[in-house]
Formats: C-alpha cells, sequence, structure tokens
C-alpha cells in the first residue's frame, strides 16, 4: 500500500498558475475606457509643413479618400476628427478603412479619424493622425427595467497604428501634388 501511494503523482498546484484566469473580466484599468487616453499615446506618424491652410486642405482629402465624412473642424485649437464609420465587413472590399476583418464581422467595430495640428514655430506645422477603434456593447433587457437608459453604448479598445500611417501617407503625397 505504501508503494502504491508513492508511485501515484502528486495532483496539488501551489497557487494559480495564471493569476489573470482568478480576476473578473471588469477587472480593467478605468482609464484604458476613455477616448483621452488613447489619444494621449504617443503618434505613430506625424507630417510637417509650412502652410498650415495646405496641411489642413491635404488632411480633409485624405479623410475623403477613406470615405469618412468631416465632424469637427476647430482651427483655432487645431483639431478635426471625422464622424464615427462602421468597419468595413469581409464582402465591402472597396473600402479601406480596416484590415482587420475578423474583429469587426464578430463584432460592432467603428473608428474615428483625430488630426491633432501643432504649431512648432512661426512658420511650421505638424500633424498626427490618430484612429480610435470602439467597440459597441449591449446591455441585457433584464437591466434596463431597473433604470431606463439606452442599452447600447461604445467603448474605446485601441487605436489603428496602420491606418494612422496610410492616412499619413496620403497627406504626404497631396502635398507633393501641389
Amino acid at each position: 500500500m505504501l508503494l502504491l501511494a508513492a508511485t501515484v503523482p502528486v495532483g496539488c498546484i501551489g497557487g494559480p498558475s495564471n493569476p489573470a484566469a482568478t480576476q473578473p473580466a471588469t477587472a480593467i484599468d478605468p482609464a484604458t475606457t476613455q477616448p483621452a487616453y488613447w489619444l494621449a499615446r504617443p503618434d505613430a506618424a506625424t507630417i510637417d509643413a509650412g502652410d498650415f491652410d495646405k496641411l489642413w486642405a491635404a488632411c480633409e482629402h485624405a479623410i475623403r479618400q477613406s470615405t469618412f465624412r468631416i465632424d469637427r473642424q476647430d482651427y483655432r485649437t487645431g483639431l478635426l476628427t471625422t464622424e464615427p464609420v462602421a468597419s468595413k465587413q469581409f464582402f465591402e472590399f472597396w473600402r479601406g478603412d480596416s484590415d482587420d476583418l475578423a474583429e469587426s464581422s464578430l463584432s460592432s467595430i467603428r473608428r474615428t479619424i483625430y488630426f491633432q495640428f501643432t504649431r512648432e514655430s512661426e512658420s511650421h506645422w505638424s500633424v498626427a493622425p490618430k484612429v480610435l477603434v470602439e467597440r459597441e456593447v449591449r446591455v441585457e433587457p433584464k437591466l434596463q427595467a431597473v433604470v431606463p437608459f439606452d442599452p447600447t453604448y461604445w467603448y474605446p479598445v485601441r487605436r489603428d497604428e496602420r491606418m494612422e500611417k496610410r492616412l499619413a501617407d496620403r497627406v504626404r503625397d497631396r502635398l507633393a501634388e501641389r
């Protein structure tokens, strides 16, 4: 009997092998749920120019080329943004807004373009395109009965740096044409 007990492997683990598996799904840093967190991250690409108006027009052209619509044009603060656009699906081959078809096919994903202009000197400007990726969340109907509210909201999940670099290339190409 003692010989049998010695040959049976012991199956106890000293502690959790993956601590993340013991955390609730909602245990995330609340800062990452805010657009400001993602927009403050380092730029993937920047474009420099000497003429603010030409740079602004080139950014508008890049937005239209990407099939987005301009939402906000604030010359004073140097902010140009688009309306959020639902990311393309696998059958929308003509759209160039996303490379990750699996993500947008499995859940509702949208993108918003931000161009933030910065005055570097009296005659020098730079702009950084930023693309915020958001996922849609729907609240269970049984929870709606407790407090009436809109059951759908969007929360940011990341930035699309590949698209940011493509936008920067489009702006550079447009500036070179002029």
